[in-house]
């Protein structure tokens, strides 16, 4: 017995030897006191290590994504003087849809890294804007795609897209027109990852966003949320006529208004919605349905690896489901349609009659996202100081 247990302690302890069994007085449990110590101090040694290498991993992502932000920045490509248009391509006889949406897009690219430098946009995003752009960010991750919804710029149907081809499975089988995405909470959320996840989606997913020109889509919010419509006792637009009509009514009715008026929120004139809109110093205190799109997505943050157009939406989401995300099954036919001139005339006509001053501040709140998307402000608010500055 004494013997085995002499061989258990040298095969544990290769180090035991005459010299330790003469110090410790043939102690039978000398290896139960040094084992502990000589493993504690191999485990710590092995944490060091993987806390070392953790660091320098997360240290060497910021880095990566510093330079990243800064090559953007600094981008000496130039973009053409006249923006690429569709119309221009077509004119070629030998005119391929797909290879032109390809050229545009790399056009448009090169406009949003130039536009970047003289944005007014931050060089580095705070914890709480990265966190309201990631919450715009609704991830596929079994498509393994990432889209920035920006409200009035086909954000219902590719919204509809998102939650139908999710992991989820919920609306596999359902009819996608009969999808109702606004308020559901199935999204899955860039903002729902941690740091280092969300840097992954960003980094290894199709990422993609619809803009639109800004003073039309502005001039369609209006529309939708504050004038007469089939929907407008609908939970959703009561929230808005109560949040912001009444808000709006307050402040900017200048002929006053009944108790009843108070109550409902609206309708609201577009002239009391200008007078809102134009109130606003920092764009970043607007809602959704009328801040700039450079605002609520971050282009000049977030390399997209697609930027589409409103005003385009049946080409170009086409080539998108197609090309890109491999989504044919999920969206029918003539799912997308492109915008009809209506919006753009009501929006000329509307936008004429306002006063200077009113132009040059929605000049001021609209510039940036005129500047990166190509998008002229003059066919809508003609000359102003600011803009010829």
């Amino acid at each position: 017995k004494q013997w085995y247990q002499r061989r258990v302690r040298e095969s544990f302890v290769p180090s035991y030897n005459a010299k330790y069994r003469k110090r410790d007085g043939g102690n039978k449990d000398f290896f139960i006191s040094v084992i502990p110590a000589r493993f504690l101090t191999k485990l710590l040694k092995v944490v060091i290590l993987v806390l070392f290498l953790s660091a320098a991993f997360i240290i060497g992502n910021f880095i990566w994504l510093v330079l990243k932000q800064y090559a953007i920045l600094v981008s000496t490509e130039v973009p053409s003087k006249q923006e690429i248009t569709y119309d221009s391509l077509q004119q070629s006889v030998h005119f391929d849809a797909h290879k032109g949406v390809k050229k545009i897009q790399a056009d448009r690219k090169i406009k949003v890294s130039s536009g970047c430098k003289n944005s007014k946009e931050p060089k580095f995003l705070s914890a709480h804007q990265k966190k309201t752009t990631y919450n715009r960010i609704f991830v596929d991750h079994h498509h393994k795609y990432a889209y920035c919804s920006v409200p009035k710029a086909a954000c219902t149907k590719w919204k509809q897209i998102v939650l139908k081809s999710s992991e989820i499975g919920m609306y596999e089988d359902q009819d996608i027109g009969s999808i109702f995405p606004h308020y559901d909470q199935q999204f899955k959320r860039l903002s729902d990852l941690d740091a280092i996840k969300a840097m992954q989606v960003l980094n290894r997913y199709f990422t993609f966003t619809f803009v639109r020109d800004p003073l039309v889509r502005m001039v369609s919010a209006w529309r939708d949320k504050f004038q007469h419509h089939p929907r407008e006792n609908r939970s959703d637009y009561i929230h808005f006529h109560h949040e912001f009509g009444r808000n709006i009514m307050k402040r900017f009715r200048r002929g006053g208004f009944t108790a009843e008026e108070l109550e409902r929120g609206f309708p609201i004139s577009f002239t009391e919605y200008i007078d809102y809109i134009t109130s606003f110093s920092n764009p970043e205190e607007m809602n959704e349905h009328w801040i700039p799109s450079t605002t609520l997505c971050r282009p000049c943050h977030v390399d997209y690896d697609f930027i589409g157009k409103f005003e385009y939406q049946k080409m170009e989401s086409e080539f998108l489901v197609e090309n890109a995300l491999y989504l044919e099954r999920y969206v029918p036919p003539d799912f997308f349609k492109d915008a009809g001139e209506e919006s753009r005339e009501e929006a000329r006509k509307l936008l004429a009659g306002i006063p200077e001053r009113k132009k040059r501040i929605l000049v001021e709140l609209y510039q940036d996202d005129a500047e990166l998307f190509g998008y002229d402000l003059e066919e809508f608010l003609g000359p102003t100081r600011l803009s010829k500055a």
